[in-house]
């Protein structure tokens, strides 16, 4: 479920308001980790969105990384709605109307919404710019990655994150997750969602770029179908394209090879178009292989190979069982 709030433009005559509208770090001297954390975030995303002259903007709840939306997924963007309506130059879409326009184009929303998706709801709200992100636990700390996504083109313009260190407050907000909140459905032609995924079937890192295995089916027609979350751990974006060298071999030993390659809308047209695509740093980025002709008597992936430029090296992913 979507999470966004409305503000006007007009602020209400209080006196709490900070005389710099500009900045968004509000009038308290002392601040948590946690706010002083947002308040970075926010900054960063203020300055990204008055640069690409967005004032109109909708913020998404903040997923973790199996789609599931916890109370502090909810709680970052009430954060963010705040520190927006302070400089005084946003409007924030309300929640009624994004869950509206939802149900009546009987839309859903998946964990791990991609720019496209993101795009075909800022064109219905009428928006300029989506705000979406993920939640990740690190250990001792929480990182919040964020982007900025334009409606007319789908194309992320800017990302921003932040550390948030662990206390109890923070705990307690990431334990809480609503059964009903979890986003369990897809948009558009988009039938895998992230949210349906439980664990890691098989895992393997290339030149800083983490490739997890976590769905893999035989379907109708005799297709295999694999999900594969793609996280750039780097500093730095980097642009990969998949070529139609990548394989599978089955545990009957066959190999079956050239799979449709495709991320959310955009997919190769043609086996031998490779699939370009430009991973932002610390963003995940579900990419869908679609193997064909494939054995259904299969039970198991015994070698997925993925190779492309830009990798110095082929992503070797072993041992992954099927579901049918």
């Amino acid at each position: 479920m979507a999470f966004i709030i409305m503000v006007g433009c007009k602020s209400p005559a209080a006196s709490h308001l900070p005389a710099n509208t500009g900045n968004i770090t509000g009038t308290k001297p002392q601040v948590s980790s946690f706010d002083e954390q947002m308040n970075v975030l926010a900054n960063e995303m203020v300055k990204s969105l008055s640069q690409e002259k967005k004032s109109k903007i909708a913020i998404m709840e903040f997923p973790d990384l199996n789609g599931q939306v916890s109370e502090l997924g909810k709680f970052i963007p009430e954060e963010l709605t705040t520190r927006f309506f302070r400089t005084k130059r946003f409007d924030v879409v309300e929640r009624q109307l994004i869950n509206k326009v939802i149900d009546e184009q009987r839309l859903g929303v998946s964990g791990m919404l991609d720019a496209n998706s993101a795009a075909e709801i800022g064109k219905m709200l009428g928006v300029e710019a989506i705000v979406t992100g993920t939640i990740t636990d690190i250990g001792a700390s929480i990182r919040i990655n964020a982007r900025m996504i334009a409606t007319q083109t789908g194309s992320v313009f800017a990302v921003s994150s932040a550390n948030i260190s662990k206390d109890d407050y923070i705990l307690a907000l990431m334990k809480k997750i609503p059964a009903h909140d979890t986003y369990s459905h897809s948009i558009g032609s988009q039938e895998t969602t992230h949210a349906n995924i439980t664990k890691t079937l098989s895992k393997n890192t290339v030149d800083g770029i983490d490739f997890e295995v976590v769905s893999a089916k035989i379907v109708p027609g005799d297709h295999i179908l694999i999900d594969v979350v793609v996280t750039n751990t780097s500093r730095t974006d980097k642009e990969v394209r998949i070529n139609n060298n990548t394989r599978l071999y089955d545990n009957l030993g066959q190999e079956f090879l050239n799979p449709v390659r495709s991320i959310g809308a955009k997919k190769t047209q043609y086996r031998s178009e490779d699939l370009s695509h430009l991973y932002i740093a610390g963003i995940p980025t579900k990419v869908t292989l679609d193997f064909s002709n494939i054995d259904p008597t299969a039970n198991s992936i015994a070698l997925l190979k993925i190779q492309g430029w830009g990798l110095s090296t082929e992503v070797l992913l072993r041992n992954i069982p099927l579901s049918k």
